[in-house]
């Protein structure tokens, strides 16, 4: 068990994290959920009672040197559904422009980082097995590191820092899908139904 850096700061200069960092992709305002933008999915109450955004990082938390969430412009919100646990957050003001732009904020924002495990804040339902064989993998050598349920690709993703440059060069608004899908040595685990579960409207919540 790690203890991570942090303890609940929204910072815009890079972040003094080394190790492995979890990056959570938080940038996103949200629409299908609520259109008129009054209900903020990341804070909305799953069935145990804790916000969405807030399972997302306590999930990681165990596995992760430090958990950085990248916001858009809801950040104050999510301060609050984090407040008491470990964690950093760096506003990306070019969230709009799609998760690829949130990514590599991110990752720009940590450059002493070893490595990153991206997840995205919106999938609360991760188990622990399913971060800890991504992280496994990772310490293992691998260059990158994903899991797979009944064959679809999930989250979170892992990569060594091996990656930063080309992480820095993705798409905006695609983000690293395309990228993923040209790389030939991902390392693939096996991962229960979370990893490729999220909250995307009311329903999902559970």
């Amino acid at each position: 068990m790690l203890t991570p850096q942090g303890a609940g700061q929204i910072t815009t200069a890079p972040l003094a994290v080394a190790g492995r960092v979890g990056l959570v992709l938080a940038g996103g305002a949200g629409q299908r959920f609520d259109p008129s933008g009054k209900r903020y999915k990341l804070v909305q109450p799953l069935p145990d009672g804790r916000a969405v955004v807030r399972a997302a990082c306590e999930a990681l938390l165990p596995w992760v040197d430090a958990v950085v969430v990248v916001c858009g412009a809801r950040q104050a919100e999510i301060a609050n559904a984090l407040a008491g646990l470990a964690w950093q957050a760096v506003p990306c003001p070019d969230a709009a422009r799609g998760m690829g732009a949130t990514l590599k904020h991110g990752i720009a924002a940590t450059p002493a980082a070893s490595g990153w495990v991206v997840a995205l804040a919106d999938m609360p339902f991760l188990a622990a097995g399913d971060i800890g064989a991504v992280v496994q993998a990772l310490a293992a050598g691998a260059r990158i590191a994903r899991p797979r349920h009944e064959g679809v690709p999930g989250h979170p993703v892992g990569f060594s820092a091996d990656c930063r440059n080309a992480l820095l060069a993705l798409d905006d608004a695609q983000g690293a899908g395309p990228w993923l899908r040209q790389q030939a040595d991902i390392t693939w685990v096996a991962g229960g139904p979370g990893v490729v579960r999220d909250v995307d409207v009311p329903a999902d919540l559970g």
